[in-house]
């Protein structure tokens, strides 16, 4: 740890005073630090990681909050914000701003307890305003907002205008189209890769219609533009088969551990559960188990991206109660 430490010290006290810097260390001795790669996965070497989160006890403005802050690798800002707990996975609360390597602001985002609430608005790399939306509790979609070109000319205002949406490198065009009342409304177009190319026409942001092109030739019709993946019978049925195939560990057992395993997996074109692993665990063999039973699971239905099966990543919690067990 003191390495890390030390190695911190030196990337974000770069340029400080010697005072400063003394600050810098002793509020670091304070704090957990952990590595993570491009994925958010975190790892143990610094050489495999892409940015370094250090989680700081809580400073004067709110006594309950921990401080987290995310230094890409050059030790410029990667993200600010706050949590209500000081663990790596986080438990977000307030403002959260985002930076892009460059240093500039990427986005603007705001929750409580954990749930996205109000706006979150975006930045071009070069810091002109790119866009804003917000989710609608009733109607439960998101609503566009507004949004501008890379120059800062506006291109939809109060909901209503166009809408482009970029990968996230801005290299390309993802989609394009108008909105209307802040929900997609008639033709869309776009390329969700470089591969692919898509038309589709929207009535009150519902998908009615459209064709998709491969560079190959093959051509795909749909009703639904996106499909998300699903275990055969819904969620209901998922945690049924977890709860009847799942053994709770003896140490376990022994020790009263209890809590949630987070996992992370892809769901293949065909369903298949690929590439698990622990996002967050409670040890004592309850991780191993949790593991065990997502291996075991049968195929799921694939998720769908303007008609063509899609590789899906996923995210899912495994309870161990032992009141329930």
């Amino acid at each position: 740890m003191k390495k890390i430490v030390l190695a911190l010290v030196i990337i974000i006290g770069f340029g400080l005073s010697a005072s400063a810097q003394n600050n810098t260390q002793e509020l670091l001795k304070q704090s957990a630090i952990y590595y993570f790669n491009k994925s958010g996965q975190i790892v143990v070497l610094k050489d495999s990681a892409d940015y370094i989160r250090v989680i700081s006890p809580p400073d004067s403005t709110d006594l309950n909050l921990f401080v987290v802050r995310d230094f890409y690798l050059n030790g410029k800002p990667k993200l600010v914000g706050k949590s209500l707990i000081p663990n790596y996975y986080l438990k977000r609360q307030g403002m959260f701003i985002e930076y892009y390597p460059n240093g500039r602001r990427r986005r603007i985002e705001n929750y409580e307890n954990n749930v996205q609430t109000g706006d979150v608005t975006s930045y071009y790399p070069n810091g002109k305003f790119y866009c804003s939306y917000n989710f609608d509790k009733d109607s439960k979609q998101y609503l566009m907002t507004a949004a501008s070109d890379s120059t800062g000319a506006m291109l939809a205002e109060s909901g209503n205008g166009i809408w482009i949406e970029y990968d996230d490198n801005f290299k390309f065009v993802k989609s394009k189209g108008s909105i209307l009342n802040g929900l997609k409304e008639g033709e869309w177009q776009g390329t969700p890769n470089d591969s692919v190319t898509y038309v589709c026409t929207y009535s009150k942001g519902n998908s009615i219609s459209g064709t998709s092109h491969t560079k190959s030739g093959k051509e795909y019709h749909f009703a639904k533009d996106i499909i998300l993946p699903e275990y055969k019978g819904g969620m209901a049925k998922f945690y049924k088969y977890l709860g009847q195939n799942i053994h709770y560990p003896r140490v376990a057992k022994e020790n009263n551990v209890q809590g949630k395993v987070f996992l992370t997996f892809f769901i293949e074109k065909d369903g298949r559960l690929t590439d698990i692993n622990i996002l967050r665990g409670i040890g004592s063999g309850c991780d191993e188990e949790a593991l065990r039973v997502l291996k075991e699971s049968p195929n799921w239905l694939p998720g769908y991206e303007y008609g063509m099966p899609v590789r899906v990543k996923y995210n899912v919690p495994i309870s161990f109660s032992l009141q329930n067990n």
